[in-house]
């Protein structure tokens, strides 16, 4: 039985209740159900009941992400060297000297190239230290592959091993880092540091099925240029539940803070226009006052911060909610609903207590207390 069942608020029906839980309804309709929610115990439970169930649904399991393997070792050769032995054959091809040693020593040094083999996320590093440009990327396809190889750039990828020598059977997966040499009709020739003869060749179907287990994984590397085109991580398949969104916004008004925070330092001021003489900057201002669309950079990049972490695998956990992290999410969600108590202090709609004189408020209360600041 609902609370409509009991006849507690007629005035409020489940499709109004619903509009305003989707920030659907007007003003009025607003305050209408603000103050029934306030009046009203039963409907209070009941509608942050459903809100606790909405956001338990909406939580995805491990298996609804794809989940990208950057700290899976690329180790299937002799010393766990694959992915050293494919990055100096790139160099070797573009005719850069280098002294192995000491690549080798400034990849250790910097954890690039570990005991158990090279992470995934790091492979490249040695060509970038050595000046090149590279561009890494999960779930490419072969025609990703043909396009740079067409355009004279080198490729590397990560394979299952197991699968590439035949294994169809084995769970296990076995990353192996080889660089592409050429692409003709349905066969692909790659360069195999775990092999004598060094290039081999298979049949693309093959092929993928190995690259496949890698997440398709491609590493493309060229020359100094200007030609980008930046491919991010695609991060559809992430849905964020309720205390994560609220964690979105934090990161962005702190994203913001930060970034004027280090403006601040370097000089610069408010101004209406941005004027790099003058260093004025017209977003110089509180997050709060930011126009929306510079608000939506901010959680965006926020956004997909988070969705990023869970699709590289990992969990997010809050332990408590410290004092700080209450302060901010109560300002950042009732920023323009403040009231005001008997003592002049600042109230908000969620508040159990003033903060200053300590009095007990409800709902009701503080309905009143607008409607005397009126």
């Amino acid at each position: 039985m609902n609370w409509q069942d009991k006849d507690v608020y007629s005035g409020i029906s489940e499709e109004l209740l619903a509009a305003f839980d989707e920030g659907k309804t007007n003003a009025e309709e607003t305050m209408m159900v603000l103050k029934a929610l306030s009046e009203n115990e039963v409907l209070q439970e009941e509608y942050f009941l459903s809100k606790q169930l909405d956001a338990i649904m909406e939580m995805e399991t491990d298996d609804d992400i794809e989940v990208l393997p950057i700290m899976a070792m690329a180790a299937e050769s002799e010393g766990n060297l694959c992915n050293f032995q494919c990055e100096t054959y790139i160099l070797q091809r573009r005719g850069i000297t280098a002294d192995h040693d000491q690549l080798a020593n400034e990849a250790a040094k910097n954890y690039w190239l570990r005991d158990k083999g090279t992470p995934l996320h790091s492979i490249g590093r040695i060509l970038e230290h050595c000046g090149l440009i590279v561009m890494r990327r999960y779930g490419a396809e072969i025609a990703d592959i043909k396009r740079a190889v067409n355009a004279k750039h080198d490729v590397v990828v990560v394979l299952n091993n197991n699968k590439l020598r035949g294994d169809e059977i084995s769970d296990n997966i076995a990353y192996h880092t080889v660089v592409v040499d050429s692409i003709v009709d349905n066969e692909i020739c790659i360069y195999n540091p775990a092999v004598e003869d060094k290039l081999e060749h298979y049949d693309i179907a093959t092929f993928e099925k190995a690259w496949k287990d890698a997440k398709s994984y491609m590493v493309r590397v060229k020359g100094r240029d200007f030609d980008y085109n930046p491919q991010p991580i695609d991060l559809d398949d992430i849905e964020l539940t309720l205390d994560l969104l609220d964690l979105r916004e934090a990161i962005a008004e702190n994203a913001h803070e930060v970034w004027a925070d280090q403006r601040q330092e370097e000089g610069w001021t408010y101004g209406p226009e941005r004027n790099d003489q003058k260093k004025q900057h017209p977003d110089m201002v509180p997050y709060s006052m930011l126009p929306e669309s510079e608000k939506e950079y901010d959680r965006r990049m926020a956004f997909d911060t988070i969705k990023l972490m869970k699709k590289l695998g990992y969990d997010i956990v809050k332990h408590s909610d410290s004092k700080v992290y209450k302060n901010l999410m109560h300002r950042l969600q009732n920023i323009d609903n403040v009231g005001k108590c008997k003592c002049g202090a600042d109230i908000f709609r969620d508040q159990i207590y003033c903060s200053t004189c300590g009095e007990k408020l409800d709902w009701k209360d503080f309905f009143n207390l607008n409607d005397r600041n009126e």
